[in-house]
């Protein structure tokens, strides 16, 4: 697989990419990105974003129990 990547400025609906020639007639995958930098990452443009990433502020105890000890069964 070989890929290209080309950074141009959109000016209109229509992109003329000359880079391509070697692929006509072949089928290719074209993935438009948004470069500026006030664009916004939503979870329909990554499927990866986690909908709750960035929700929790601070972990009280990460590593403590989930329950008191004394309650465990194993213990009894």
């Amino acid at each position: 697989m070989q890929a290209i990547r080309v950074r141009q400025r959109l000016n209109s609906e229509t992109l003329t990419l000359p880079q391509l020639r070697p692929f006509v007639g072949r089928d290719v995958e074209i993935v438009v990105s948004d470069m500026s930098p006030t664009s916004e990452v939503t979870s329909e443009s990554s499927p990866n974003h986690s909908p709750l990433a960035g929700s929790v502020l601070w972990y009280d105890d990460p590593f403590g129990p989930a329950v008191p000890a004394e309650e465990w069964e194993a213990n009894q």
